[in-house]
């Protein structure tokens, strides 16, 4: 009577084939998710890109073209400064209308950008961390001196603007006659601390059209 069943050298073939499967398998499936995972952190640069882009924008439409120390406080005309202080590339400084007479004026706003990423490298360093929160700081804040008093320290008068803190660099010029001005914001945020994976970017420009 013959015997039916598989041989040993079918069992060793089917093994192998099966563990090929399950090694593709799995290649495939950490390839979904590392693409997926990168999908999402595209995602999250670009919409933290948007917001403070549009945070600033809702303010900055409203900025003063012209100057006017007649006026309590004086109105100085919107203006792009770079290196205002340590650690900060570049700023703008505007103030906006407090009602529709033209004769009341806001304190001075600043939009700053603040950069302890020295290097580039998208990692917080030894002696970057100038603020002391053992968090790399890449980030635009506003600041004004809401009370009048000459200080910025108070509470609510320097807050970050939207919720990106991954922003590596800011570009914003104004047009000879002052009644456009155009920012670009880039930012990158890294998917994990291995040096030798490339960050995620972004960038976004805009023009905002000054109507004061």
């Amino acid at each position: 009577m013959k015997s039916t069943g598989f041989t040993m050298l079918e069992l060793i073939i089917s093994l192998a084939l099966l563990s090929i499967v399950s090694v593709l398998g799995f290649a495939v499936m950490a390839a979904s998710v590392k693409v997926m995972g990168q999908a999402a952190t595209q995602e999250v640069v670009d919409t933290d890109l948007r917001d403070v882009i549009n945070a600033m924008r809702n303010e900055l439409e409203l900025a003063s073209k012209t100057t006017n120390a007649a006026l309590v406080p004086p109105l100085s005309a919107v203006a792009v400064t770079n290196n205002p202080v340590a650690g900060a590339p570049i700023e703008i400084a505007f103030q906006k209308p407090l009602n529709s007479t033209g004769n009341n004026w806001s304190t001075a706003i600043r939009y700053r950008f603040i950069n302890e990423d020295a290097n580039g490298n998208g990692r917080l360093d030894t002696s970057e961390d100038t603020d002391n929160n053992r968090v790399l700081t890449r980030r635009i804040v506003r600041i004004q001196d809401m009370n009048g008093n000459g200080s910025t320290a108070d509470a609510g008068e320097t807050t970050p603007v939207g919720g990106a803190n991954d922003i590596s660099n800011v570009a914003m010029a104004l047009d000879a006659s002052r009644s456009m001005l155009t920012i670009t914001l880039t930012a990158s945020r890294r998917l994990s601390n291995d040096p030798s994976r490339p960050p995620i970017t972004g960038s976004v420009t805009t023009n905002i059209y000054l109507v004061n």
